[in-house]
Parts: structure tokens; sequence; C-alpha cells
């Protein structure tokens, strides 16, 4: 149910109608869950295969040496001071993840387009993923469910067109059927 940067495939209107916020700078870890929601919003499905074809080697290991050669973007974090914090602030603003922050904490520069889509609600997607942005929690054990079940249960809602799912049939929360199995 979520957006890879690194392995994401579609038609060129998608980066054209969900771009990379340019309002984020030094965003490592949240552009994908902002890209993912915003696409959501905007209508847009993601589908992964069943099984592993490809995976981002990190540096670690026998490649680690030339692997970390390679320039890396907080390299440059100390002429950015202070921009990763506030970027961050508008991408949790923007997909609703910081309910508890006044919305005139962030910068809302060019949200039109930027921002959330008309399609869908950030919280249809939060509840069907088992995000609790009050609280800040997730639900475990996802895969066991993204992993076939996910898939043909809500296949069942495609839309007449094949072009998507129609969330508006789904009804589903995901509950951790575990949660006291860490």
């Amino acid at each position: 149910p979520y957006w890879a940067a690194g392995y994401s495939f579609s038609r060129g209107h998608f980066v054209a109608t969900v771009p990379y916020d340019m309002y984020q700078p030094m965003i490592f870890q949240g552009e994908e869950m902002s890209i993912g929601l915003r696409g959501f919003t905007v209508g847009y499905d993601y589908f992964a295969p069943e099984r592993s074809v490809c995976f981002h080697s990190y540096a670690i290991g026998e490649n680690s040496d030339a692997r970390n050669k390679v320039p890396h973007f907080w390299e440059h974090a100390q002429d950015f001071r202070g921009a990763g914090v506030k970027a961050m602030k508008r991408l949790l603003g923007i997909v609703n993840m910081n309910p508890e922050v006044p919305r005139s904490e962030w910068d809302h520069s060019e949200e039109a387009k930027y921002g959330l889509g008309g399609a869908r609600e950030t919280s249809k997607f939060y509840d069907v993923i088992g995000i609790d942005v009050v609280n800040k929690t997730t639900q475990r054990h996802l895969c066991q469910f993204v992993h076939n079940k996910m898939h043909k249960m809500f296949m069942k809602n495609l839309r007449p067109d094949g072009m998507g799912i129609d969330y508006s049939k789904i009804d589903y929360k995901w509950v951790d059927p575990r949660p006291d199995d860490k």
C-alpha cells in the first residue's frame, strides 16, 4: 500500500500530478510517505509484486567501502541548518499526520500544487493501514495482510472502468491480530 521511490513505475502524469515538494529540502525519511499519501488522495493506487524482485543495498557489508565513497545529501546538512525541521513540519502538516500542531506553524507555500488531492481523505489510508496519527502508533504485522489477503479483498472493489480501487466501498481497518507478539 506504500509508494517507494526506488521502485516506482507509472505513466508520466503521476510525477506531474504529485511532484516532489520543493519546500521540503533535507527530507530523506518521509518523502515517500508524503508522495504516497498525496498520490492516494489524488486517486492513485499502488501495486507491488508479491515477492521481492529487487532491493536497495545500503552501505553495509562487503560493498560498504565502495558505496560510502558516493556523496550523500546529508553531507551538506550544516549548510541547511533548520531546513529539515521546517520541511518536516510542512510534510506532516500537509498529510495530516500532526493534528496537534496548529496549521499556522508550518509553511503553506504552493499547497495547491504540493498538497493533497480531493479524491480520498488521508484518514481512509490511515484507517486501512492501521496508523493512529493522534497517538503516533501503528498496528504491527501489516505484511501478513498485504501479502495476498489485501489484494484479493480489495480487488473485489475495482472500479468499473478498471482504473483502481473504489475506496468508498472499503470499510476495513487493519488491527494487529497478534498485539502481544513483538
